[in-house]
Formats: C-alpha cells, sequence, structure tokens
C-alpha cells in the first residue's frame, strides 16, 4: 500500500476526465465529462495518482487576469484526512499568487472553516436548490438566446462577472441552447440565462439580471417544460427569489459561501448576480 509520499503529482490532461468524473461521481456532485473538458480548456488541473488511479484532483481557472477560481479539491475517501486537500489548496493559492490574481471559491461550511484561517474572507452566502420535474411556465417578454447574441451577452455580463468571460458562455450556450434565454427592453439587454446538463441534473445559471422581475421571468422561462431533476445556485441576498423557489416546489440541497483570498470586496456585482453558473466556475 502506497503512502502519500508515494504519490504521483502530475498536471491534468484530458486524458484523466474519466478519472475525474469518477472521483466527483464518488463524491455525489454533477459534472460530467464536458465540465471537466471545459476546465481544463481554460483552467490548470492538478491529479494525485496511486498506481495510476487517481485519488485528488484541483482545479485553478484563471479569470481575465483579475482572479483565479479554485475548484474541484477532491480526495477519495480512502485518501481522506492525510492532508492531500491542504496541499492541493496550497499548491493552487501559490500558483494564484504567482500569476498576480486574487484566489477565489465557493465554500461549503466546513471548507469555509478552513479557508478562513487561510486569509479568505466571506463575500456572499449561496444556496444549491433543487428540484424534481418544476411545472413552471414561460415568462413574457423573453427570447430564445441565438448564437448572435453572444458577444453582446459577453460584453454586458464582463461587468457583472468582474473579467471577460466570452469561451464559457458559448460553451454553456452549445450545451443547453433550449434553456438559453436574454431579456431585452428598449433594444438594450437586461438579462441573460444559461444552463448546462450535468450527471444527476440540469444546471440553471448562470442568471445574471438588471432587477428581480427580470431575473424571475428569465428563470421562469429557462425551468418551463422542464422534464427531469434541476439544479441551481443562488445568492441568498435575493429573499424574493428564494420565496419563489419555495413556493415552486424547490428545496434546498447545501450552502456555499463566496470567499476571496485578503479582501472582502466583491469582484462581481452582487445585487445583478441571482443565479452562478456552479462553484466550479465562478
Amino acid at each position: 500500500m502506497a503512502t502519500i509520499d508515494e504519490l504521483i503529482w502530475c498536471g491534468l490532461t484530458s486524458s484523466d476526465v474519466d478519472g475525474a468524473v469518477a472521483l466527483n461521481a464518488e463524491a455525489g456532485w454533477n459534472q460530467n465529462g464536458a465540465d471537466w473538458r471545459l476546465m481544463l480548456e481554460q483552467g490548470e488541473g492538478t491529479g494525485v495518482s496511486d498506481n495510476g488511479a487517481l485519488v485528488a484532483s484541483s482545479m485553478l481557472l484563471p479569470q481575465g487576469g483579475r482572479f483565479g477560481w479554485i475548484a474541484m479539491i477532491l480526495v477519495t475517501p480512502h485518501w481522506q484526512r492525510k492532508g492531500l486537500a491542504s496541499r492541493l489548496m496550497r499548491r493552487c493559492i501559490e500558483r494564484a499568487e504567482a500569476l498576480g490574481l486574487v484566489a477565489g471559491l465557493d465554500a461549503t461550511e466546513a471548507g469555509r472553516r478552513v479557508y478562513l484561517p487561510l486569509g479568505f474572507q466571506d463575500i456572499y452566502s449561496l444556496t444549491r436548490w433543487q428540484a424534481e420535474n418544476p411545472n413552471v411556465e414561460a415568462a413574457d417578454g423573453v427570447r430564445a438566446m441565438s448564437a448572435s447574441d453572444l458577444d453582446a451577452v459577453a460584453a454586458w455580463d464582463a461587468e457583472i462577472f468582474g473579467a471577460p468571460r466570452p469561451d464559457l458562455l458559448a460553451h454553456l450556450h452549445g450545451r443547453c441552447p433550449g434553456r438559453a434565454f436574454v431579456l431585452e427592453r428598449d433594444g438594450e439587454l437586461q438579462g441573460f440565462v444559461l444552463a448546462r446538463d450535468g450527471r444527476l441534473a440540469t444546471q440553471i445559471g448562470p442568471l445574471s439580471a438588471e432587477n428581480d422581475t427580470d431575473a424571475l421571468a428569465l428563470l421562469q422561462t429557462a425551468l418551463a417544460s422542464q422534464e427531469g431533476p434541476v439544479f441551481l445556485d443562488a445568492a441568498d441576498h435575493h429573499a424574493g427569489l428564494a420565496q419563489w423557489l419555495e413556493s415552486a416546489g424547490f428545496s434546498k440541497q447545501r450552502g456555499y459561501m463566496r470567499m476571496l483570498l485578503g479582501t472582502s470586496t466583491p469582484i462581481d456585482d452582487p445585487g445583478r448576480v441571482f443565479l452562478i453558473a456552479g462553484p466550479e466556475l465562478g
């Protein structure tokens, strides 16, 4: 039986996708192969192997030269509580610092207790909501997002997210084009929503809008005719959204805390962020 010092550390590549999905499936997470390929295209992954089998992972996703998103820190049960997760986290932080990026992440309640002593600070809380076959009708004033909308959506989103992410938005549009919508008023973009297929459920998000009414219209339309389970990660400071989700039959799955290393000043615009893309994507 290998010891922790005998494990092999290396950069993750596309050949590791199946092993990475197996790791997140073991943890009950929603990512599929398309998610891992996206993250590996846009970021840097670290893997830890035992006799050729992936037993731990991490991802760092640089965002527009401003911040680096830390995600997918996973350790198979046999190797947990041996310091692997802490070492992976330190590597991500050091790499973000070397790139001149502010490290950020969405932490579970247990993770938050670990990250606070490292210097991470709370930004705002989120809740993952889930539902099985939500019965929702589409709203008026919302139209399908086309590929020709992506440039305008990406430019508007960059102001809200805090960094440009056109490739991510285009990827998500391609994953679930039937759940991608925009809302305009007098020719000006007021909000958008995207989605993606997951291993366990459809994930709705990101969803950004100028106000609660527009956000709800986009969400209702994205959920209309949904078949099968759906997850979404909602910002808790939009209390009206939480009330609507409860009335629509959603239940709380878990909470997250958006955190940044060394600062409590948001990089994104919380007032216009209603749903994030997911804790692994920011």
